[in-house]
């Protein structure tokens, strides 16, 4: 966010940038969340929202006149996420809990802990292909129509229906999965 006001403060007059840094803002949380929603990584997400500011404002785009501005920044956002999976994909993602799982047993409250809801759709959502992983995180995240995600995934309508549908298929299955591992969990008494 500071990076933000930065830049912001670099272009126009003093009630330009007002509304600029406003309007910033104003779009900052929901292009966090959904970048977060993508990638699963704070910093990787925070460096998303901050690289699609910087583009918008580097193509001295008047952003207040667009129709459909939250689509625009999605597509720039987009579009930069999948120029880094593609410079990265000889590298794989590995969270330090996942290497931890391997070698450690974990004990009957923590494995209680992680059977929560939010924390199962978490892993759910986090394992699905990101096609899926996507569609399902404009339309339910960020609200936008199967239109809007078609033009923003570049992507026929159907086949945006299509992976919607598939990935919520496949987010109640691994969702069951999830708790069915940890199913054998006796909770504590008091």
């Amino acid at each position: 966010m500071i990076l933000m006001t930065q830049v912001a403060n670099l272009f126009g007059d003093t009630k330009k940038k007002r509304q600029l840094n406003a309007l910033l803002a104003q779009k900052h949380q929901n292009l966090y969340r959904l970048a977060y929603a993508w990638c699963h990584q704070a910093s990787v997400a925070e460096d998303l929202v901050q690289e699609t500011f910087l583009k918008v404002l580097e193509k001295s785009i008047d952003i207040e006149s667009l129709e459909h501005l939250d689509a625009f920044l999605v597509k720039i956002m987009r579009n930069h996420f999948l120029d880094i999976m593609r410079f990265n994909k000889r590298w794989q993602w590995a969270d330090e809990t996942e290497i931890d799982e391997l070698f450690i047993q974990e004990c009957s409250e923590t494995q209680f802990i992680a059977q929560q809801d939010s924390e199962c759709l978490f892993k759910a959502m986090a394992s699905l292909p990101f096609e899926q992983r996507e569609a399902i995180a404009l339309v339910d995240l960020q609200g936008f129509s199967y239109q809007e995600i078609a033009e923003i995934t570049s992507t026929p309508i159907g086949t945006v229906m299509s992976r919607i549908s598939r990935g919520r298929e496949n987010l109640v299955k691994r969702m069951k999965q999830i708790e069915q591992r940890g199913s054998n969990i006796v909770p504590f008494r008091r």
